[in-house]
């Protein structure tokens, strides 16, 4: 099994020097934790795949520790320019024209790179103390549940990999909000995240456009694009607010065993072993931070069915029901 590291100098030099050999290394995040790679090397690239059995037609997110480097992998505009002065090192990846340095195994042959650059200080030390950016997509089996903890990357890969550095509890709890800006004229979201549209058009007095969700064989544009991923191995259903208030009155006068439920934030007046909540107020932050784990909580629980609350789409609710609704698909 892997070997869980606690982020010393000392731990950060061994994972430096073991991506140094063309091997992988599992990094902490401010949204999911990932199994980075040197992303301009084809030989470590493919291990990721491999490890993932992620599809090649999946491209990664390449991490930078600053935002000069991206220069050196991507073309700038002025619009990406004015984001990465606002919103680097943070939970936003740009997807910008890539340039000869990225292998097209990263980019699933696409003329395009998504790159960030990520605000945990753990990983950003080991990215300072390399002379190469990392491929790392979340380190987990490809459409499972993304980890937020260094036990669920040990409990789903930890026979595949050797080193696991271990960042605490993941603070946002969800990927990075991605954006296309190769047309700086019509920026659009690829995948909502923890910096939202509403925001974004707020700040910059402009429209910032919303992607058709993709499936099928072909490449597409950035991670997180299919319309079933972050699902449990246990059904996952999605109630509207109506069928849940008939569950819930069905379960209060007998608990049904078999399922969990999954709630946004404390129930006042309900009481059963069966209910579970995401938030004890309903914060969209907590709920955020919260969703995975509870996710693989009910995964390795006795109830055989999961069925949790809908999120209003707004703000942050965006990019949860984005998630909830491909885990449930």
């Amino acid at each position: 099994m892997a070997e869980i590291l606690e982020p010393t100098d000392y731990n950060i030099t061994r994972c430096k020097e073991h991506l140094e050999c063309s091997e992988v290394v599992t990094v902490p995040t401010e949204t999911v934790y990932g199994l980075a790679a040197n992303a301009l090397d084809e030989v470590a690239v493919k291990k990721i795949f491999e490890i993932k059995k992620r599809p090649l037609i999946d491209p990664l997110i390449v991490h930078v520790y600053s935002d000069d480097q991206t220069h050196l992998y991507a073309e700038l505009n002025t619009l990406a320019k004015k984001l990465i002065k606002d919103y680097w090192p943070g939970p936003l990846t740009l997807v910008l024209k890539k340039k000869s340095k990225i292998p097209n195994l990263v980019t699933a042959g696409l003329n395009s790179v998504a790159i960030r650059s990520p605000q945990h200080p753990t990983f950003r030390k080991l990215l300072k103390a390399l002379p190469f950016p990392l491929a790392a997509p979340s380190a987990n089996p490809f459409g499972y549940i993304s980890p937020t903890q260094a036990m669920h990357v040990q409990d789903s890969l930890g026979e595949n990999i050797r080193f696991i550095l271990d960042g605490g509890y993941s603070k946002l709890g969800i990927e990075s909000t991605i954006i296309d800006v190769q047309d700086e004229n019509k920026p659009t979201i690829l995948r909502p995240g923890p910096i939202t549209r509403n925001e974004l058009e707020k700040k910059f007095n402009r429209t910032f456009f919303s992607h058709n969700e993709t499936s099928g064989n072909s490449a597409i544009p950035a991670p997180g694009l299919l319309d079933n991923h972050y699902s449990p191995k246990k059904p996952l259903i999605l109630l509207e607010d109506k069928d849940l208030q008939d569950l819930l009155s069905k379960n209060e006068h007998s608990v049904m065993d078999n399922i969990a439920i999954i709630l946004q934030k404390r129930p006042e007046k309900l009481k059963a072993e069966n209910l579970f909540w995401l938030s004890e107020n309903g914060d969209l932050k907590e709920i955020s931070k919260n969703l995975y784990h509870t996710l693989r909580q009910m995964d390795e629980s006795k109830y055989s069915e999961l069925y949790i609350q809908g999120i209003k789409m707004v703000n942050l609710g965006v990019a949860i029901m984005d998630r909830i609704r491909k885990a449930a698909n």
